[in-house]
């Protein structure tokens, strides 16, 4: 693609049951201070940082914990240059995977695809309370790790229907439970794609009112 990329550490067990969990402190890499690094989601937009490939390599880590040192293991990623290529907008709410610096914070939860970056005035996001900083966990109870999936279980809830949406706060890191009416005539499910080719943007309506 032409974009200039470099490695970053993505935290994993260590063969000796040593773990890097998300939001510790305190930890070294190779003697040297270091922040913690997240486990980043598997998310299809954004950062291909955690995109799973069994082929990145893995490198031995020294960290110090709790007056103690351990050697554990890290994988690493891919982080380009491109930042956030794709934004979906729903309920008045805008979404999107999880940007480098949100993951860089720390802590990640286990479904943490889709996260809420703004959220639009007079719309049901700001009605019902689904604000910006928050994951998206659930739908109507079913997961919703990424874009994708939060998409297919969206995309055919009619309009004014209620719905409930399990969320978990950046900085709380507590969940919890709303009740959301969608509104599909004023404030419709669409998504916005980059194009690297051209570095365009691409509007693309998922579900309106007119459409059902």
């Amino acid at each position: 693609s032409g974009e200039p990329q470099h490695q970053q550490h993505q935290q994993q067990d260590g063969a000796d049951g040593a773990s890097l969990n998300n939001g510790s402190q305190g930890e070294s890499l190779q003697g040297e201070g270091a922040p913690a690094a997240a486990s980043a989601p598997h998310t299809s937009g954004g950062s291909n940082i955690g995109n799973g490939n069994s082929s990145a390599p893995w490198i031995p880590v020294t960290i110090f914990r709790s007056g103690q040192i351990m050697e554990t293991h890290v994988q690493l990623g891919l982080e380009d240059g491109m930042g956030t290529n794709r934004i979906l907008h729903w309920c008045g709410a805008q979404l999107q995977a999880p940007h480098r610096a949100v993951r860089e914070l720390g802590f990640l939860p286990e479904c943490a695809g889709v996260f809420i970056s703004r959220w639009h005035h007079g719309s049901p996001a700001h009605r019902y309370g689904l604000y910006a900083l928050h994951w998206i966990l659930e739908v109507n109870g079913k997961p919703t790790p990424d874009l994708d999936t939060f998409l297919e279980v969206v995309k055919h809830i009619p309009h004014a229907e209620f719905v409930r949406v399990k969320l978990m706060h950046l900085e709380t890191t507590q969940p919890r439970v709303i009740s959301l009416k969608v509104d599909l005539n004023y404030w419709p499910t669409w998504e916005l794609q980059l194009d690297p080719a051209t570095c365009s943007w691409n509007r693309i309506t998922i579900s309106s009112l007119q459409a059902h």
